[in-house]
């Protein structure tokens, strides 16, 4: 089969969730006998592996073509212009599947409600254009793949007023994925990161990672006003940031102590293919969501590349990772004011923390993008819509419409009345 997965992103030296489970899926299928093309912004050699096509979003003649020429096609997002070449795909044949693993418009809705200023009316656009392709692909398309459990049920919810339970299998459950666990050196990581923050760490050095983004629905300044705690007790705990710019570092730094915040380190974006060697060096990676929506539906997609390196996770509570850690002993889920407290436990705990290691190594295998690949493949292939079908729900999204574009006018009304 020829599959294309399209993701408006940047397959380069730094890759973001989406682009990382592409470009990893894209290998897998490849290893596995199928034709795999990416498609997005823009692409090299960094973040496109061997034997996989490119295809820039931007050129419209050679997008419908690859379109046309797939099997399969897997979208996270996409444009009025990538959903028309879905829909009229999907008409002529081909397996079309909508990404859901992240439910961006509740990411924008939870800034929204946050704050955003100036900017809320177009994130509120973006936010209803989001929500309304999630339904036009519990409508039309042929599959929906999610991360967990909360984002089944959502899906399952937008389909029954239209089809009852009768659509239900369409949506299946394919938790990320992770490569394969390969002998990285601890040491050798901490080198390098020492090398990128032009400094030295001491053998006792505790180092927590923060691997993604400083995003706004995430409640920064609550865990570094514990993380401050933690290393007044203890000043071996240093924290590790990458890719933050100078004003949201100093955002970031106001929750920190004077003190301490010579512990809050700043690093750049790491090459993508070599993010492991220098990620090896960490002795735990934090993770935690903001207390909302986002942290209930979201997937941690992260901590899968926290399984490739058997690195032990500490986080707040969610409906995805909190039990697999718990049951598997491979991290710590904790509530925020208990934060500094694990944290400066572990910190004096190596033992513990090498525990953990081992358990969240144990964890890996379930994970690995070889399984992840051969789901896609049996779900796809057992995922049939015909054409009348198709149309069916064409013709439903297009009446429900109307009344999405009704709700939107209300709540952009709402929005400047309150501000009035």
């Amino acid at each position: 089969m020829k599959f294309l997965l399209l993701y408006k992103g940047t397959y380069g030296a730094a890759l973001r969730g989406p682009e990382m489970r592409y470009a990893a899926l894209a290998s897998e299928l490849v290893e596995l006998g199928h034709e795999a093309v990416l498609c997005g912004r823009s692409g090299d050699s960094r973040g496109i592996p061997e034997k996989v096509e490119f295809v820039p979003v931007a050129n419209a003649w050679l997008l419908l073509k690859t379109f046309l020429r797939s099997d399969a096609i897997l979208l996270h997002g996409g444009g009025p212009l990538v959903l028309l070449l879905a829909v009229m795909s999907g008409l002529f044949g081909k397996r079309v599947v909508l990404d859901g693993y992240v439910p961006h418009w509740i990411e924008l809705d939870e800034v929204i409600s946050n704050g955003a200023g100036s900017s809320a009316l177009k994130l509120l656009v973006k936010a209803y254009f989001n929500v309304a392709r999630s339904l036009l692909g519990a409508l039309v398309f042929n599959l929906i793949i999610v991360a967990n459990k909360r984002q089944l049920d959502m899906f399952r919810g937008m389909m029954a007023p239209f089809a009852l339970t009768h659509d239900f299998p369409r949506v299946t459950v394919i938790p990320f994925g992770c490569t394969e666990q390969q002998d990285w050196s601890q040491e050798a990581g901490r080198e390098m990161l020492a090398g990128l923050a032009n400094t030295s760490f001491s053998r006792d050095d505790f180092l927590i990672g923060w691997l993604g983004g400083t995003y706004g629905w995430f409640d920064l300044g609550g865990v570094l006003t514990e993380v401050s705690k933690a290393i007044s007790r203890n000043n071996r705990i240093k924290m590790v940031f990458f890719g933050v710019d100078e004003q949201r570092k100093a955002e970031l730094l106001a929750f920190v102590d004077t003190a301490a915040r010579e512990n809050i380190l700043f690093l750049p974006w790491v090459d993508f293919s070599r993010r492991f060697e220098y990620w090896a060096g960490f002795d735990v990676s934090l993770v935690w969501g903001g207390e909302g929506y986002e942290n209930d539906y979201a997937s941690r997609t992260r901590n899968f590349d926290c399984l490739t390196l058997g690195l032990p996770i500490v986080q707040n509570e969610d409906d995805e990772w909190g039990t697999r850690l718990q049951q598997s002993g491979a991290g710590v889920v904790a509530s925020q004011s208990a934060l500094a407290d694990v944290l400066f436990e572990l910190s004096n705990s190596p033992d513990k923390v090498s525990a953990m290691r081992a358990s969240m190594s144990e964890l890996a295998p379930e994970f690995y993008w070889s399984r992840f690949a051969e789901k896609l493949i049996d779900r796809v292939k057992t995922s049939p819509m015909s054409l009348g079908r198709r149309v069916i729900g064409l013709a439903a999204f297009c009446l429900a419409l109307p009344a999405v574009f009704m709700f939107f006018a209300f709540t952009v009304f709402m929005a400047i009345f309150k501000r009035l």
